[in-house]
């Protein structure tokens, strides 16, 4: 298994927090998440870090910044609430971290989670629309 934590925080610089948004988009990323804070996200996943960020990018602000990395859990300390320890300490297996990729081969089933209004323009579809269909041949 190569599930590990991943460590996902967000700057709004755009308005709001848009946290609900985004939660459709982890639920089908990661089977395991925790929101700890409004902008800091634990997920426990075998994902690669390149299907949060194809999968969140669309939904956030041009002058918003994400940081998307790997969590070692073995030295830890703070305060948080019981429940946030709890959940770090479920019993998990670790495995190595699998390699950066190109969109998920379900980017599709991940567009659809977006919903109604589609990505604004300029965002992913646009930007990776030939991943998703494949090109025309030029024209004779």
């Amino acid at each position: 298994m190569n599930e590990r934590f991943l460590h996902i925080s967000f700057t709004f610089n755009e308005g709001m927090p848009k946290v609900q948004g985004l939660e459709p988009v982890f639920n089908y990323l990661a089977p395991d998440w925790l929101r700890y804070s409004p902008n800091c996200w634990l997920v426990w996943t075998a994902r690669p870090a390149s299907d949060f960020y194809f999968g969140v990018k669309p939904l956030i602000g041009n002058s918003d910044s994400m940081l998307i990395v790997k969590v070692d859990m073995s030295d830890r300390n703070g305060i948080q609430p019981q429940w946030v320890w709890e959940w770090m300490d479920k019993k998990r297996v670790l495995g190595p971290p699998p390699p950066p990729a190109a969109p998920p081969a379900d980017f599709g089933q991940l567009l659809g989670i977006w919903g109604d209004p589609p990505p604004k323009p300029g965002g992913l579809g646009s930007l990776f629309g030939g991943l998703i269909e494949p090109p025309k041949p030029p024209k004779k």
